[in-house]
């Protein structure tokens, strides 16, 4: 047999593979007829060492053809690698510099989380230095160059106010082995687990006192109290926390802790407060500014499709407007500077709204972090529903040809009148006839 092949730039072809796929066959087919027995165990092993040899005959021409073809591209591959190897000289001495760089840069990272630590870790006395060393305390995200100082910061105060509850109510219960439950604490800052391990440390220790014949415990009669207990989910948390690690048993019958806000998605209602709220604008945590906070809260009720109630309440932040802020809202200090506190507007809202849902222009990224942290403060307890004008607007965007889905424009697309945009009264009354507009629409 003679193997014909041919090859070109991004092509390789088998020219007369059919014609010695078709002699083959032809050839093999009286193999599948024979019947081989002992008798003709002789041709059994010749005919064998034939179709080995025509076998190894295709495989060597194989390796031929692979290595005469393929004999180009090594060369070349050859050539890039020698290439390639230029460039990994100076590669490898600036991915060392750029790595140490980014090394130094984490260290002194680490050092600004340290410095902002010591200001806030006074609540752990004098375990604050085995926490900080501890291996779960720094989040490897705070280290990123993009992470912001206030999303690390944010994040060591939590952790920080987790660790004081959790170490305390382990310093309070632990009894003798309390060394020993805060050294396994400080492994995962896992409380859980560190219930769990000290479970398994009292049925060592009591299976020890079994052993050497301890006196039991003559008060084995056990009963139970019904306790209402209030609090924050914090202090909640921590009590039942300590109830496990006392190793009592214990049934929650009822939980009246409050509930987190639930997003409508449908404008399928008729009654409601729509609300907007202006606040007094940051410089950003980076810059060393306070978060914002409420300047203004408008608010509309609606009961059966008709507006039955209008109120405006300016607040005193407790902190100033900035500048850019001010110019925009035309809300000055000089105007809040004698309004009421935060705390007290927030009760007057809560008031206001009842049980009614909440209606807002993109209230769920913005305004509703702002109310829900007011009413935390003021010991409000917020839970209604919600309901998003500007996140369902965007469904209709590309359909009706919207150039974007802000309250203002919307207002003028459906031929609202807003009367001074960018108060929160005016905003909340202009968002009442987006609302309805937008159900129509759902329609």
């Amino acid at each position: 047999m003679i193997i014909i092949t041919r090859q070109a730039t991004g092509f390789a072809s088998f020219e007369n593979f059919e014609e010695i796929k078709s002699y083959l066959a032809e050839q093999l087919a009286s193999y599948r007829n024979l019947v081989y027995t002992e008798d003709n165990l002789k041709l059994a092993k010749a005919d064998k060492a034939k179709l080995n040899k025509l076998k190894r005959a295709l495989d060597e021409r194989r390796k031929e053809i692979k290595k005469i073809y393929m004999e180009p591209y090594l060369i070349l591959e050859g050539q890039i690698k020698e290439l390639t190897a230029m460039i990994d000289e100076p590669l490898a001495e600036i991915k060392a510099f750029t790595d140490r760089m980014e090394e130094e840069r984490k260290v002194q990272r680490r050092t600004e989380i340290k410095q902002y630590y010591n200001t806030v870790s006074a609540p752990l006395g004098e375990l604050a230095d085995m926490l900080f060393e501890s291996e779960p305390f720094i989040d490897k995200k705070w280290l990123n160059a993009s992470t912001k100082p206030k999303v690390w910061q944010d994040g060591v105060r939590e952790k920080v106010a987790q660790a004081s509850a959790d170490l305390s109510t382990i310093q309070q219960t632990g009894g003798s082995q309390t060394p020993a439950l805060i050294s396994r604490y400080m492994e995962s800052m896992d409380m859980a687990a560190t219930t769990a391990y000290q479970k398994s440390l009292q049925q060592t220790e009591a299976a020890a006192q079994t052993e050497v014949g301890a006196v039991e415990d003559e008060d084995k009669v056990t009963g139970y109290k019904v306790l209402k207990l209030i609090g924050t989910r914090q202090q909640m948390a921590q009590i039942m926390s300590q109830i496990e690690l006392l190793g009592m048993d214990f049934e929650e019958i009822e939980d009246g802790m409050p509930r987190e806000l639930v997003e409508l998605t449908a404008p399928d209602f008729d009654s409601f407060v729509a609300f907007d709220i202006e606040t007094t604008g940051t410089f950003g945590a980076a810059n060393g500014d306070a978060e914002a906070e409420i300047t203004e809260i408008g608010a509309v009720k609606v009961v059966n499709g008709q507006v039955v109630a209008r109120e405006d309440w300016l607040c005193n932040p407790g902190r100033r407007i900035v500048p850019r802020i001010a110019r925009l809202t035309h809300i000055t200090d000089a105007m809040v500077a004698n309004e009421p506190p935060v705390s007290e507007i927030i009760r007057r809202f809560a008031d206001f709204i009842g049980d009614l849902p909440l209606v807002g222009h993109n209230i769920k990224s913005s305004d509703l972090h702002y109310i829900t942290r007011a009413a935390k403060r003021a010991g409000v307890r917020l839970e209604n529903t919600f309901f998003d004008t500007y996140r369902y607007a965007k469904q209709f965007q590309k359909a009706h040809g919207w150039e974007n889905v802000k309250l203002e424009y919307l207002s003028q697309i459906f031929g609202i009148e807003q009367q001074s945009a960018h108060r929160a009264w005016c905003d909340a009354e202009a968002n009442v006839g987006v609302y309805f507009k937008l159900k129509e629409l759902s329609k």
